[in-house]
């Protein structure tokens, strides 16, 4: 349908249009127009009807508009709608990984880490999945431009890490291992070091480690030894999900990492055997 506008609905967009805003709530509506909150509800309905708002979330609308056209197209772009679902933002794990070419799997979820504890959402039918981070370390991400929209996405460094410290987000542990394998190349070890440090958790080194000495990782002995420095001597962690890996396996010495995930799992086509770590001078970038 044509998207036409009575004189109040015409005020509520050409304000949004004015102020260059994407996204409005109930209540800006209310008080733009002076009326009642069941009446704000009301042009919010009847803007979503006519395609000039977008239903995100309950009281949260997007604008769709002129330039979209008479017949209102609504952009397509997951990452631009998912940016305006909760603030702050990083979209990381999974969709960093894609975004940055580590991983060749269709993921049916947008990952985005937040402070906030929220339940997923779908928007276009899109699932939305809110992964919670600590304050301390909610860094490591920079704006990008995604199909024209700018948004926060997690560095190389970070979606490596958020990958390995929770798989399930990445595709699985299997999944993580080639992601490892395919950002060797492109990590900066200090600023690996670094987001390591603010993340204060051991077992997410020792995986890292392990990890990396299993796809042979070409990195300086200082790394190394600050990488250990990170790690509980004594603490012996399950490579993978003891649910459903089981919990039993070799024990990788270096790292204490019990191995119960088959090799062949990890492997892929981009890794090779299990190999010591080379203490040479450094790769990255």
């Amino acid at each position: 349908m044509e998207r036409s506008l009575s004189s109040n609905e015409a005020k509520v967009v050409l304000d949004l249009e004015w102020r260059n805003q994407a996204t409005v709530r109930l209540a800006e509506i209310e008080a733009a127009l002076g009326c009642s909150p069941a009446y704000a509800r009301y042009v919010a309905h009847r803007l979503v009807h006519k395609g000039w708002l977008e239903r995100l979330r309950p009281g949260l609308y997007q604008l769709v508009p002129a330039e979209r056209g008479r017949e209102g197209v609504a952009d397509t772009n997951p990452l631009a709608a998912g940016a305006l679902l909760v603030a702050p933002y990083f979209y990381s794990f999974g969709t960093a990984c894609t975004h940055h070419g580590l991983t060749e799997q269709v993921f049916s979820e947008v990952y985005v880490a937040t402070l906030s504890r929220l339940r997923p959402r779908i928007v276009r039918g899109k699932r939305y999945m809110f992964v919670t981070v600590r304050e301390s370390a909610f860094v490591g991400f920079s704006e990008v431009k995604v199909l024209g929209a700018p948004v926060r996405m997690a560095t190389v460094e970070r979606a490596v890490l958020d990958a390995v410290d929770r798989p399930r987000y990445a595709g699985g542990i299997g999944e993580v291992s080639h992601i490892v394998a395919r950002a060797i190349r492109r990590l900066s070890w200090d600023a690996l070091l670094e987001l390591l440090r603010l993340f204060r958790e051991p077992a997410l080194a020792q995986r890292l480690g392990y990890l990396l000495e299993f796809h042979g990782a070409d990195i300086g002995p200082q790394t190394i030894t600050a990488l250990r420095g990170l790690i509980k001597p004594a603490s012996k962690i399950a490579l993978g999900p003891r649910a459903k890996w089981g919990r039993h396996g070799p024990l990788a010495r270096h790292w204490n990492v019990i191995e119960n995930v088959p090799h062949d799992v990890l492997a892929g086509r981009d890794a090779g055997p299990l190999r010591p770590l080379k203490l040479g001078d450094g790769g990255g970038r």
